[in-house]
C-alpha cells in the first residue's frame, strides 16, 4: 500500500496539533488524499475545515476511514483514552497509528502492546519546537518504531518539519527521547532565571544579561528563554506563544518520575519541579513556564507584578 493512496486521520488539535495538522493537510492534499481530524472541542478545527479537511466524530470513525492516523494530546490519560477510542472502530490490518503527545514511556509501551494485538502499527513520534514552529513546519521530529513504517512515514515527517533524529526501533523510545530533550528545555529556563536574579541583585540590569546571553549563546533556545525572563513575557497569546506552566509541570514531572524509575538522580529537575509547583499552588498554571523566575526574585528582594 503506497502512502499516496491513504487518506490521513488527525486527532488533537491543541497549541501545537493545529499547527501540526495544518501541514499535515497539505500533504493530504499534495497526494490526493483526504485528511479527517477530529478534536473534543469541535470549534478548534473551523481553521481546517474551511481549508478541506472533513470532520470525523470521533477516533473511532478516523480508525473506520484512514489507514494513517496522528494524534497529539496533553496527558498520558486523554491519550489512553483516545486510542482505545480509535481501536474501537476497528482499524484495518497495517494500519499506521502516530502519536506526537509527550507522555511517559510506560504508557507508550502499554499501547503498543495494545496495537500489536489489533494488528496495527503504533510508532511514537513527538516533536520539538513551539506552536509557531509547528505550524510553519519547522518541528523537529523525534520518532521511533517499526524501520519500514518510518520508511513510509518520513514524506510526512519531511512536510511538517525541518528534521527527523530517529531515536530506535522501539515506540517507547522516542518518550524517553522527548523527555530527555525537555529537561535541557527546563534546566536552560532554571539556568538563566537563577544567573539573572543573582545580577539583577548586584546592580546589573536583565537587559544587559540578556545581551549577554544573547552574543555569548547563540542559536535560538537561550536567547528566547533569555528573552522572555528578563522582560516578563508571561503572558500568553497568539503573538506571544509558548508553554505553560501546567504543561511544565506535567513535563517536569514525567521527567523526575522517569529518572526516579530508572536510578537515575537529576537535582536540576528536582529544583525546577518544585518552582513550577509553587507557581502552580500561586495559580499560574495559565503563564509561560519562564514565570517560575518569579520565584527566585522573590526571595531576593526582587518583586513585581506578573
Amino acid at each position: 500500500m503506497s502512502a499516496s493512496n491513504d487518506n490521513l486521520g488527525f486527532i488533537g488539535l491543541g497549541s501545537m496539533g493545529i499547527g501540526l495538522a495544518t501541514n499535515c493537510l497539505k500533504k493530504a492534499q499534495q497526494n490526493g488524499v483526504k485528511l479527517f481530524v477530529h478534536n473534543r472541542t469541535a470549534s478548534k478545527a473551523d481553521s481546517l475545515l474551511t481549508k478541506g479537511a472533513v470532520w470525523a466524530s470521533s477516533p473511532a470513525a478516523i480508525a473506520k476511514q484512514c489507514s494513517i492516523a496522528f494524534s497529539c494530546v496533553f496527558s498520558d490519560i486523554a491519550l489512553k483514552e483516545v486510542f482505545a477510542d480509535y481501536l474501537s472502530g476497528q482499524p484495518k490490518d497495517g494500519s499506521l497509528y502516530i502519536d506526537c503527545s509527550t507522555v511517559y514511556p510506560d504508557t507508550i509501551r502499554e499501547l503498543d502492546a495494545k496495537a500489536k494485538a489489533a494488528g496495527i502499527v503504533f510508532v511514537c513520534a513527538p516533536v520539538f519546537g513551539r506552536p509557531p514552529a509547528a505550524m510553519s513546519g519547522e518541528v523537529l521530529w523525534a520518532p521511533a518504531g517499526p524501520p519500514d513504517a518510518l520508511q513510509r512515514l518520513q514524506p510526512y515527517f519531511d512536510a511538517m518539519g525541518r528534521g527527523t533524529l530517529h531515536t530506535g526501533c522501539e515506540p517507547y523510545m522516542a518518550s524517553v527521547m522527548k523527555l530527555s530533550g525537555n529537561f535541557f528545555i527546563a534546566a536552560t529556563i532554571e539556568t538563566i532565571a537563577e544567573g539573572m536574579t543573582l545580577a539583577e541583585k548586584n546592580g546589573i540590569s536583565r537587559d544587559i544579561m540578556l545581551e549577554f546571553i544573547s552574543s555569548t549563546f547563540p542559536g535560538q533556545l537561550y536567547p528566547m528563554y533569555a528573552e522572555k525572563i528578563a522582560k516578563n513575557q508571561f503572558q500568553l497569546s497568539p503573538s506571544m506563544p509558548g508553554a505553560r506552566v501546567e504543561g511544565g509541570l506535567k513535563d517536569v514531572g514525567l521527567i523526575q518520575r522517569l529518572a526516579k524509575d530508572c536510578g537515575v538522580d537529576l537535582p536540576l529537575g528536582k529544583i525546577m519541579l518544585e518552582h513550577l509547583q509553587e507557581a502552580g499552588k500561586r495559580g499560574w498554571i495559565d503563564l509561560d513556564w519562564t514565570a517560575v523566575s518569579r520565584i527566585m526574585r522573590e526571595p531576593a528582594g526582587i518583586t513585581e507584578d506578573v
